[in-house]
């Protein structure tokens, strides 16, 4: 399990950047979503809910309309990476 702190931030931040999801971006483009993430995950956000809260977020605050598969393969990045 992560803690919330800017390490692991930045280090979402960057896992989720390197997906190509956003190509003007850069890796501090998704500090605000990192945080929510790791946020929602210490709270035990089961996958599907993880995978939903991302899928709003990249829509709603980034414009993004993103695959069901590459949300769902983002979504099992994000989690392996809170497990390690």
């Amino acid at each position: 399990m992560k803690k919330l702190d800017k390490y692991n931030i930045y280090s979402l931040s960057k896992i989720i950047y390197k997906t190509g999801i956003m190509i003007s971006g850069n890796n501090k483009s998704f500090t605000k979503l990192s945080e929510k993430l790791i946020l929602n995950l210490q709270e035990g956000y089961s996958d599907d809910k993880i995978k939903r809260v991302l899928s709003s977020e990249l829509t709603v605050t980034y414009g993004l309309s993103i695959s069901n598969k590459k949300i769902e393969e983002i979504t099992d990045t994000i989690i392996k990476w809170f497990d390690l």
